[in-house]
């Protein structure tokens, strides 16, 4: 398989990158790619470890998606698989604290790479589709009761999920007037999500 194909890019993620390398600070871009990159690594590195093999990697506008080859893994696999993108995060964070705590100070990139790392395995522990969280919740729920219980449950899991992280960033804008990007995300996530679908 050629490498070009492994890693596929949509056109309005690369945008926004470029727009973000110009126009943000780069300790904070660059923070925010290495997380990203080291998430991505994680689910990478889980699927060699567990033998499952890799079509591609697609990066979208809502993050990144691990494609695998082959036929169905099983439900096992497939959580290990879903757990590792955050599981890098907690771990990459942990060892930049330590590291910075030994030499007795951090540098503002460690700052942002630690408090990245660790918003992003956050984030992506949701119980909401199209995040870690909800695939892992997904897959738990229907090994144990089948997947018409899976389904509502995610569904459930999904709209609450995305419901609580709207009104935290409406008390964030209201009380800080800081998580205009928290706002935008969750908007477009529950359209994406609930009407686009429908």
């Amino acid at each position: 398989m050629k490498s070009s194909k492994i890693l596929r890019i949509g056109i309005l993620p690369a945008i926004i990158l470029i727009l973000m390398l110009v126009f943000q600070p780069s300790g904070i871009v660059l923070s925010s790619l290495g997380a990203a990159v080291l998430h991505e690594l994680g689910h990478m590195l889980a699927a060699a470890i567990l033998g499952i093999p890799m079509r591609s990697l697609d990066v979208g506008m809502f993050g990144a998606s691990l494609k695998v080859r082959g036929s169905l893994i099983s439900y096992p696999k497939e959580f290990l698989l879903c757990a590792a993108g955050p599981a890098m995060n907690f771990l990459s964070a942990i060892v930049v604290i330590i590291l910075s705590e030994r030499r007795g100070y951090f540098t503002e990139i460690s700052e942002w790479f630690a408090s990245v790392s660790l918003m992003l395995g956050v984030l992506n522990l949701i119980p909401a589709e199209g995040f870690d969280g909800g695939r892992m919740l997904s897959v738990a729920v229907t090994s144990l009761f089948g997947p018409r219980v899976s389904a509502k449950l995610l569904s459930f899991s999904t709209f609450m999920s995305i419901l609580l992280l709207w009104m935290l960033s409406v008390w964030l804008l209201i009380r800080f007037g800081t998580s205009l990007s928290l706002f935008i995300f969750t908007l477009s996530l529950f359209y994406r999500l609930f009407i686009e679908k429908a």
